[in-house]
């Protein structure tokens, strides 16, 4: 077993030089649905997971030798992630003055209907069932997208019982094992179980599930609730899939930074601040500067 996870792997470095010739073998095939149930099948196949660690693997290890590459690289994706992060955070202000605008038409004017046509234009007009239904969309992108962003500022709650008594080197180290033992695994596990989901709900096909190892395309779908309600049942899906990447790519993010941060002789901030503008990541001293002032 252990032979083939290490043949597995190794070959994703010879699928990761030879990307452009699969991708130009899918894009030669003849018909839309051999190319669609292809595509289902590579979402969530071991050769793409050991593509991506090997991808992963190249980027670390070039970044050990060159440090500066390793620093433009974190930067890089965690400005990724916050900028992802930020647009999903205005979803929250949709998603209130939504509520409100709901709240005056069905209580106050008692009507079941919110249109918005200025000057005579209809723009949109939908019931307001629809609409209350419409607030768990904007929630879920909330959280789905912003997640990551929220990682990144060290904004999610944690039970510390023993991390803040450990030096500084200790919590770095403490912080890449986590990564590796729990972080990673939970995430790819979650784009794992997230892609049949996604693919059923929005895709007409022979059904996927985790052990699938044939697909058949037939067409688009859109899965929906037939209730009076947002039925958007494949955006949610869908969703899930955006959040298991997101955190894919934060954790392989955490791990840069936690490895930098060992190399480092200066301490470096675990969680910085996106906001602040910073061309480079922020150390702890100038944190604890900031704070201060």
């Amino acid at each position: 077993m252990l032979g083939d996870i290490l043949k597995s792997f190794l070959m994703g470095f010879v699928d990761l030089l030879r990307l452009p010739w699969h991708i130009f073998r899918w894009l030669q095939l003849e018909t839309l649905k051999e190319r669609m149930s292809s595509l289902m099948l590579a979402g969530y196949s071991s050769e793409f997971l050991c593509l991506v660690l090997a991808l992963m693997t190249v980027i670390l290890v070039v970044g050990l030798f060159r440090h500066s590459f390793l620093r433009r690289t974190v930067n890089g994706l965690e400005l990724f992630n916050g900028r992802i992060g930020q647009f999903a955070c205005w979803f929250a202000l949709i998603m209130m003055i939504q509520q409100v605008l709901i709240i005056v038409m069905g209580q106050i004017f008692r009507g079941n209907e919110l249109v918005l046509s200025p000057f005579g234009l209809v723009f949109s007009a939908g019931e307001l069932q629809w609409l209350s239904g419409q607030l768990k969309l904007y929630n879920a992108i909330l959280i789905a997208l912003a997640a990551a962003y929220t990682f990144i500022e060290g904004g999610h709650v944690r039970v510390d019982l023993i991390y803040a008594r450990l030096p500084y080197r200790k919590r770095k180290i403490f912080d890449l094992v986590g990564t590796l033992i729990f972080f990673f695994p939970s995430s790819i596990l979650l784009w794992w179980f997230a892609w049949p989901l996604a693919m059923n709900s929005m895709f007409s096909q022979r059904p996927l599930n985790v052990w699938s190892t044939k697909a058949s395309w037939r067409g688009f779908k859109w899965e929906s609730s037939g209730t009076a309600e947002f039925t958007w049942v494949w955006a949610f899906k869908l969703l899930i899939l955006f959040f298991a990447a997101l955190l894919v790519i934060q954790a392989f993010t955490f791990l840069l930074r936690n490895v930098m941060a060992l190399r480092e002789t200066e301490e470096i901030e675990t969680h910085p601040r996106l906001d602040r503008g910073e061309e480079t990541l922020p150390t702890a001293a100038d944190a604890n500067a900031a704070e201060s002032t």
